[in-house]
């Protein structure tokens, strides 16, 4: 049974655990004792907390206590960004416990005490180290523990990301495969009904339990103000003495617009409407530029410096931040004359050093530091993003312009969070941010122990204002309400084959947060049925009291139907019976009416029926045609009584996760695993799985590509890609798999010219002409060769497996062709 956390921690726990809490050389908060009891007992623990709470402390203790007593720990972390820097983070702070760092693009120390890992690995590695799952399956794991004996505790950071739509359900499988003897230690931004989470989390568990340790008290509060500034040109037209006071005590200062106490202030709320409506009316249109330079001039002389900008498009980062011409650092700061020999004494570290120096967008960066300017967003090189980091933890910078996925864990110590904008776009359209995002970006504002109140500051010349209802509903900070993100697709049914499970596959999804949900609908609709069969008796009842007969009432609406489609003679003849019932029937309208409304009503009843049995079978059903789907394709063989094994084929798909498994598999056993195809074209068919932002109106529909094996290849895949949509939709199947651009054609010459660049001035011609042609920034780029790599490797240990030699020789060629220059997969952290 989950333990509630109380708010407070009791005097006599207090003394029994003063050993461990005194170990800290500040005074724990009740949240933090309560997890760090549950660790030391044995137990798990779910810690919910706002950013900046120290909800991070009992991870790390969990980490001293277990590497202590002899045992391993996991770390799990959402993005690849966060592992390395808690890697940096904790090699400095523990320098007596070993660390290691699996990330996909690099592997460091796999045999440390704590490894820090993406969250997919861990979800890969459980599904092939169960004791029935074949030696051959464990093959080209990228590290290997004994999870019996030694792995005690698996700590997730940024646990709500189960909520995310693409990868939420990496999290809730991973629980799910979890032994029952290792202690969970999940660290999650306030969610709604953590209790419910906790509760699944525990599974039934008879010798653990799940304690929700929650806080709601932010150690620094948040206060929340409008911004607007203005020129001089609005007095010019604006000539009523009172109206230019009015503007004039409403600009260039702070407009509270919610207290630290979550008290929204309406009347000056309303205040920033007026004077945007006299801005708009008089057409004074406040460049970005002004407006930044005013709100930085006024956080710099009122001490609220460092910021963080949030802006929610790559391209307007870098340029808002060339926009600030402001001096931000104080007279006395050596940060101008220093940073750039700084920033040159850590690039240094890397072997090809020489290269980032001369990159252009190197030179931006360190130009914008010496400014105490800082720019953080997905499509800067990730060296580049890095210096940026160490240089906020190094307290050199004062505002940094940064996206949204800034706010995802990465330590950045500011005081107040910038908002440039209050929509973004969700890839349907721009809609408002929803609270629990506006609250992960402004909980940033506020240094625990510095600071006693964070500020969060809105642009509002830069955005349309929100309605009264809209910016309290996103101030209201409203949890995010946790949806299971749980599918069933290939992958989950290949990899329990691979597991040793060969039937009743539906039984692991029935432990997956989604039965819960399908419970919970169900009973709804159970009730609407009860409700609805007590309306049909009554209705039943009134018209069976009706002066009408039913079978009268059903035949006059037969013939309205008629009446509806049929001409001419028939149409009058219709009409005639028509006419005679009603003469007939005086009251027969009426009772039509009523015959009418329980039709509906019955036709309601039968429809939610058929959606409780919809949902009674949804998982058994959904597993059934999965499996008859890789059973017609070739991938399973169907023993009968609904057993199961994988053939060769299926062999192969188990073992890729990188992309849709069952294309891949088939091209590679139909071209006899790509025996016509040179390493350059299998980077370019490779390249259709990447993921790089290219402007819609440049975007390729058709892979434009001289090489006619190459282009035939993707032709190919590009129909399984649409026979597998058409099944999954005749089928009714949610895999989960994104069929809607899933293959992209643009990157496919490009990433084989890049495999021809040789020396320095052409790689570097290549990507300061060429790829700036697609509008494709060299982060996105990185990426995507960075993406390349990974498919290869993952079909190297395919091909180690099934000993294709001749394809595993070609594989391994691709990372010497793509990932060089500054296209590296180095990180300053490691």
């Amino acid at each position: 049974m989950v333990k509630i956390c109380s708010d407070e921690y009791p005097t006599d726990q207090d003394e029994k655990y003063a050993t461990y809490f005194n170990s800290f050389p500040y005074p724990l908060s009740p949240f933090q004792k309560h997890a760090l009891e549950a660790i030391i007992e044995g137990h798990h623990v779910l810690v919910t907390a706002h950013t900046g709470s120290g909800k991070t402390l009992p991870a790390e203790f969990a980490i001293q206590h277990f590497t202590s007593l002899g045992k391993k720990v996991i770390y799990t972390s959402p993005i690849k960004a966060l592992s390395n820097q808690k890697y940096y983070e904790f090699t400095k702070k523990y320098p007596e416990i070993s660390f290691g760092l699996l990330t996909g693009d690099i592997k460091t120390n796999p045999d440390a005490d704590v490894l820090i890992m993406t969250t997919e690995i861990l979800m890969n590695y459980l599904f092939v180290c169960n004791k029935d799952a074949s030696a051959s399956n464990q093959e080209g794991l990228q590290f290997q523990i004994d999870v019996q004996k030694d792995l005690r505790c698996v700590v997730f950071d940024e646990v709500h990301y189960i909520n995310d739509k693409e990868r939420g359900q990496v999290w809730e499988k991973t629980i799910l495969m979890l032994p029952p003897h290792i202690q969970m230690v999940m660290l999650s931004a306030t969610i709604d009904n953590p209790a419910g989470f906790a509760e699944w989390c525990e599974r039934g568990q008879t010798d653990k339990q799940v304690y929700l340790a929650s806080t709601n008290h932010r150690v620094v509060p948040l206060s929340h103000y409008g911004f607007l500034t203005t020129t001089e040109a609005i007095f010019k037209v604006v000539r009523d003495k009172a109206t230019q006071h009015y503007i004039r005590n409403t600009t260039n200062k702070l407009i509270p617009l919610q207290d630290h106490k979550g008290g929204f202030q309406d009347s000056d709320y309303r205040n920033i409407v007026k004077v945007r409506e006299l801005l708009d009316n008089n057409y004074v249109d406040m460049k970005r530029k002004n407006v930044l330079n005013q709100l930085s001039l006024f956080l710099r002389d009122h001490d609220m410096l460092p910021a963080i900008a949030f802006v929610f498009s790559r391209k307007h980062v870098e340029l808002s931040a060339k926009d600030i011409t402001v001096p931000l650092l104080e007279d006395d700061s050596k940060v101008g004359y220093t940073v750039r020999r700084e920033c040159e004494q850590i690039v240094r570290k890397l072997p090809n050093y020489q290269e980032y120096l001369q990159l252009p967008e190197y030179n931006q960066v360190v130009s914008l530091l010496e400014k105490g300017i800082g720019i953080h967003h997905s499509g800067m090189i990730p060296i580049l993003r890095e210096i940026v980091e160490l240089m906020i933890s190094k307290k050199y910078i004062k505002l940094l312009f940064a996206t949204e996925s800034f706010a995802i864990g990465l330590d950045c110590p500011i005081r107040t969070a910038i908002f440039t904008s209050l929509t973004k776009f969700d890839g349907n359209g721009e809609r408002y941010l929803m609270a629990h995002e506006y609250t992960q970006m402004a909980g940033r504002a506020g240094r625990r122990g510095i600071d006693t109140v964070g500020h969060v500051v809105h642009c509002n010349n830069l955005f349309n204002v929100p309605t009264l209802n809209d910016y309290k509903t996103m101030l209201g900070g409203v949890p995010q309400k946790l949806v299971s993100k749980f599918h069933i697709s290939y992958g989950l049914i290949l990899n329990l084959l691979k597991n040793g499970q060969t039937s009743s596959f539906h039984k692991f999804s029935e432990k997956s947060m989604i039965t819960q949900e399908i419970a919970k609908a169900i009973n709804a609709d159970k009730t609407e049925i009860d409700e609805l069969t007590n309306k049909l008796n009554k209705k039943m009842d009134t018209i069976t009291m009706s002066k009408t007969p039913k079978e009268v009432c059903d035949r006059y609406i037969e013939l309205e139907t008629v009446y509806k489609h049929v001409v001419n003679k028939k149409r009058k003849e219709t009409e005639r019976e028509m006419e005679k019932m009603r003469n007939e029937n005086r009251t027969l309208l009426e009772d039509v009416k009523k015959v009418n409304e329980l039709r509906d009503m019955d036709m309601e009843y039968h429809k939610i029926k058929e959606s409780i049995e919809y949902m009674e079978q949804y998982l058994f059903s959904q597993t059934k045609n999965i499996c008859k789907i890789l059973v017609d394709d070739g991938f399973i063989n169907h023993l009968g009584d609904e057993i199961y094994d994988l053939t060769a084929l299926g062999n192969i798909a188990a073992n890729i996760a990188e992309v849709h498994p069952l294309p891949i598999s088939k091209k590679m056993c139909d071209s006899a695993y790509f025996a016509d195809f040179g390493p350059k074209q299998l980077v370019g068919l490779f390249s259709c799985f990447t993921d790089v932002k290219i402007p819609s109106d440049q975007r390729y529909s058709i892979p434009i590509t001289e090489d006619k094996q190459l282009k035939q290849m993707i032709h190919d895949m590009v129909g399984f890609y649409k026979n597998y949509e058409s099944i999954e939709n005749g089928l009714d199947l949610r895999t989960g798999i994104k069929y809607e651009s899933a293959l992209i054609f643009d990157m496919v010459d490009y990433s084989m010219n890049w495999c021809d660049c040789q020396t320095e001035e052409e790689c570097k011609y290549f990507i300061q002409c060429v790829i700036s042609e697609k509008e494709i920034s060299i982060g996105d780029f990185t990426k995507a060769m960075m993406k390349i790599v990974t498919v290869a490797k993952e079909l190297m240990n395919v091909c180690e497996t099934l000993g294709a030699i001749d394809l595993m020789y070609k594989l391994n060629q691709i990372e010497g062709m793509v990932l060089k220059y500054v296209l590296t997969s180095q990180s300053l952290y490691v």
